[in-house]
């Protein structure tokens, strides 16, 4: 190798821990605070304000069983009590506010979880899209799903596809996403629509700010297009996984939810607890990059940062659910983490590699059908 190649190459690997570091708090632009205590009210009688709590109950978890929960039935019945007061909303509506504080105690209390507010920045394509007669009203309906369950969406069209009709690589589809300041993708096939028509090609452009409208009254639906009676194909694309969920045209978001809101039950195995990983074979900037908003997308992640760097190894502190006894083995379940030998902590070799999304049957699909 030529002198000025090995000196190149030195300078490289000593500023690149510190270019690195610099670019991995990046992640965070990512995510975005759901106003989980704000909701739609009927009325400011009893019965319509324990039905508004209703709905912010299922943000502040992801889960829709706490809604019915008897565990919760006192905060329901006391749902005046923790009014912090009221704002006009969309189209004449009442928006309530309710002390987030005070309930997510009373959650705990009661032994359940309470889901971060602050969660990944979704877009979310429909490709092929729904004939323009039922586009608005099957994203309407996808919208309310998402603000019911709590989770900042954009529906958007994007060209997810190759020219030979493949969905493109993972990593590709990500780059795409990321330059929209979002964390993760969710596309939406129609596998079977009632109509017998194929979806034709979406018109417009799409909305690139956080789509999180107050939670409507629960139990509430909206109406929406022919689309809602279809079978759906969802793919979820995020820097850690790719899952697939098949049902109805809001089992994207529901299964979206599955995986990232933290277990109902609150158990002291479900804990956030820091936790040492080591990273060997991180040869460059993009995989120190690539790494680190990774390990940020990691279900159950609360938070991570880079300890320190040495030469291809890195050592990450990661705040996460469960611990190392959950971690470990969600980590090992990656293609890109081969799990080596360590004494104490968790160690991983990084496997750069491309995902290709079409290539075939995913063992992870769910069925997700309502």
């Amino acid at each position: 190798m030529p002198a000025r190649t090995i000196t190149v190459f030195r300078r490289l690997r000593r500023v690149l821990p510190v270019l690195a570091c610099a670019a991995l708090p990046a992640v965070s632009h990512a995510r975005r605070e759901v106003p989980v205590y704000t909701v739609t009210a009927a009325a400011q009688t009893p019965a319509a304000l324990a039905q508004a709590l209703r709905a912010a109950l299922v943000r502040a978890t992801g889960h829709r069983r706490v809604a019915t929960d008897p565990a919760l039935a006192p905060l329901l019945a006391a749902a005046q009590r923790y009014v912090l007061g009221y704002l006009p909303g969309r189209h004449g509506s009442l928006q309530v506010m309710f002390d987030g504080a005070q309930i997510d105690r009373a959650i705990r209390a009661a032994g359940l979880s309470v889901w971060r507010p602050e969660r990944p920045f979704t877009l979310v394509v429909l490709n092929p899209a729904p004939p323009q007669s039922e586009l608005d009203g099957d994203a309407a309906v996808i919208n309310q799903a998402a603000a019911a369950r709590g989770v900042p969406i954009s529906i958007v069209p994007l060209p997810v596809r190759a020219v030979n009709g493949r969905l493109l690589p993972a990593q590709s589809l990500l780059a795409m996403v990321h330059r929209f300041s979002a964390e993760q993708l969710l596309i939406g096939h129609p596998a079977q629509n009632p109509s017998g028509r194929a979806g034709a090609p979406a018109s417009g452009s799409g909305r690139l700010a956080p789509s999180m409208p107050a939670a409507p009254p629960y139990g509430t639906a909206a109406s929406g297009g022919a689309g809602q009676s279809a079978v759906w194909r969802w793919t979820l694309v995020t820097p850690f996984m790719t899952r697939r969920f098949t049902g109805s045209i809001s089992a994207g978001v529901d299964g979206t939810v599955e995986l990232l809101a933290p277990p109902v039950e609150a158990t002291a195995a479900d804990r956030i607890s820091e936790v040492r990983v080591r990273l060997e074979g991180i040869a460059t900037l993009r995989d120190y990059a690539q790494v680190e908003t990774m390990l940020a997308a990691v279900p159950g992640v609360e938070r991570s940062r880079v300890a320190r760097v040495a030469g291809a190894t890195a050592l990450f502190h990661l705040w996460a659910r469960g611990g190392a006894e959950t971690l470990g083995p969600t980590l090992a379940g990656s293609p890109r983490f081969e799990r080596i030998a360590a004494s104490g902590g968790l160690a991983f070799r990084y496997v750069p590699a491309e995902q290709d999304l079409d290539a075939a049957p995913s063992p992870d699909e769910l069925d997700v059908s309502r």
